[in-house]
């Protein structure tokens, strides 16, 4: 795969689930990012947690590893839990953070993370699954990762 990214599906007490609402295309996610060349999905994740959050996080149990065969990509999900920091509203790569219920998701989100978020839910735990990108989402997607190897 050409590249790997790591991500973390924080809850609260409440059971909700942390988006991060990203600036480079308005789109919720969940937060994370790229796993540089030299450290562990795991740290990546924890690092991508408080850059996008400002939250230090522990991770509890690897939710599984999703293939995008069409993008070259490889995503590392994680359950985790928030230890302390505090909340940025604006951030280099954040245009904000919402607490949303699994069941009330926003209509706008990345490509996938639906599918990561019910398979948390379901309790999956270190599954292997490759997906089907299609849709307007995962184009916008393609596109904006073809402009971005230029």
């Amino acid at each position: 795969m050409d590249t790997q990214g790591a991500f973390v599906i924080l809850s609260n007490e409440k059971h909700q689930i942390l988006l991060v609402k990203r600036k480079d295309v308005p789109l919720w996610d969940l937060p994370g990012g790229r796993v540089d060349l030299s450290e562990t999905a795991e740290a990546a994740a924890v690092r991508e947690v408080l850059e996008e959050t400002g939250y230090n996080a522990m991770l509890l149990a690897k939710i599984g590893v999703y293939q995008r065969p069409k993008f070259q990509d490889e995503q590392y999900v994680f359950a985790g839990n928030i230890t302390g920091g505090r909340a940025i509203a604006n951030g280099m790569e954040t245009a904000g953070l919402k607490w949303f219920s699994p069941q009330r998701l926003p209509l706008f989100m990345v490509p996938n993370r639906k599918r990561q978020i019910k398979d948390f839910m379901n309790g999956a735990r270190d599954v292997n699954v490759t997906l089907k990108d299609c849709g307007m989402l995962a184009a916008i997607d393609l596109l904006k990762r073809r402009l971005s190897k230029r």
